[in-house]
């Protein structure tokens, strides 16, 4: 969570490094993240990305064209988070994409 003077912005991210499984590996180590590992990116503004670019993907090197390839091309630590949302009801999921498209 980031602090503004006029109130709170809600980040959505606390930017910890996790290891995000073999599909989305780079193989190159970058500081201290390994070559699986990206530090979670705030999600804010992400629904703004069609606006801001009609031709910008999602992740880390835009290889992801909707938000739902997006989760589900996590895996790692993220294994079980993208099972859940692979497996939600129809209107769950429609739910949760129009709640990270607000954001």
């Amino acid at each position: 969570m980031l602090r503004q003077q006029q109130g709170i912005i809600y980040s959505f991210s606390h930017m910890l490094l996790h290891d995000q499984g073999g599909g989305l590996a780079d193989n190159r180590p970058d500081f201290l993240a390994a070559r699986r590992e990206w530090k979670t990116r705030p999600l804010w503004g992400i629904g703004l990305t069609p606006t801001v670019n009609l031709l910008a993907g999602y992740l880390h090197d835009g290889r992801a064209r909707t938000l739902e390839e997006a989760i589900l091309w996590h895996g790692g630590e993220a294994e079980a988070a993208k099972e859940n949302f692979r497996t939600m009801a129809k209107g769950e999921w429609d739910a949760l994409i129009e709640f990270l498209k607000s954001l």
